[in-house]
């Protein structure tokens, strides 16, 4: 479940939030911006699903009450039994591609579907930090809350 966005943050309170994708899509696609970043997300957990990886994460502007975030941002963990030779290659492709309206490069699957998924522990989001640890801070380093996303529980 995902609970309110605190009132002084605007963001998540604290804590591992689980959710399914059925659950995130009324709660935080709530303008046209967030139903489009919706479909990359629904894109990039199915992709990750399917390739054997359960342990996925969302955070960033999204996981607020912004109305309309820049992207999703996220990271998964690898699985021990790997993973790359199962996954579709699109969704790992870390080359950065031109965005000359932007004067910025980013990954393909930020550029088609405004979600940039990390790896950890494969990445680092600084030399001293993983992305578990980065993603539960703001840019104070004040704790926030992070969605893992799980699947339905099949009835």
């Amino acid at each position: 479940m995902i609970p309110p966005f605190d009132s002084k943050t605007g963001a998540l309170p604290p804590g591992d939030h689980q959710a399914t994708l059925e659950e995130i899509a009324p709660r935080l696609g709530f303008t046209a911006r967030r139903r489009w970043l919706l479909k990359g997300l629904r894109a990039a957990i199915g992709a990750l699903w399917a390739a054997g990886v359960e342990q996925i994460f969302v955070d960033g502007s999204f996981c607020t009450e912004k109305p309309d975030p820049g992207d999703i941002d996220g990271y998964w963990i690898e699985p021990d039994d790997g993973v790359y030779d199962r996954i579709d290659p699109y969704w790992i492709d870390f080359e950065l591609v031109p965005i000359p309206r932007l004067r910025k490069r980013k990954w393909r699957m930020w550029v088609d579907n405004g979600v940039e998924f990390f790896v950890h522990p494969m990445m680092q989001a600084t030399p001293e930090l993983g992305f578990p640890e980065f993603f539960r801070r703001d840019r104070d380093g004040h704790p926030r809350g992070i969605i893992q996303v799980v699947k339905a529980q099949k009835s």
